[in-house]
């Protein structure tokens, strides 16, 4: 006969398991006048080695578009929130770039004009409020 316990470690494995497809999407369709042109997972040969040291758990890039204005927002997941607040520290400000953090994921927002950060900081602030929760 089963006991609990060897029917316990039976089903283990399987709530182990992930399935790829029921991912939750971290970049969504609209924030509030942007709207989203593009969507990929981000394949692994493109991550920087700084990024891949950390243990990139996920990746994806989307393209935004509002008022004529385009922006391209790369998330990279980690397994911690250290981990992303490490690679906002270490990131090297670029210009017509910028990265922040929120959670277990570290961002980075590129185009429109170098020097209008405020539509960079604008998208960034839609984009954090969407991955709180």
């Amino acid at each position: 006969m089963i006991t609990r316990r060897q029917w316990w470690i039976a089903l283990l494995p399987l709530a182990a398991c992930e399935n790829p497809n029921e991912r939750i999407e971290v970049l969504p369709m609209n924030l509030g006048e942007w709207r989203r042109l593009s969507v990929e997972n981000m394949p692994p040969e493109e991550h920087t080695q700084e990024l891949k040291q950390r243990g990139i758990k996920h990746a994806r890039r989307g393209n935004y578009e509002a008022k004529g204005v385009r922006l391209e927002a790369a998330v990279y997941e980690y397994g911690s929130q250290g981990v992303a607040f490490e690679m906002v520290q270490k990131w090297r400000p670029e210009p017509g770039k910028m990265a922040f953090h929120q959670g277990p994921y570290f961002v980075i927002l590129a185009g429109g004009a170098p020097e209008d950060n405020k539509v960079r900081n604008d998208f960034a602030a839609l984009l954090e409020a969407s991955l709180k929760k």
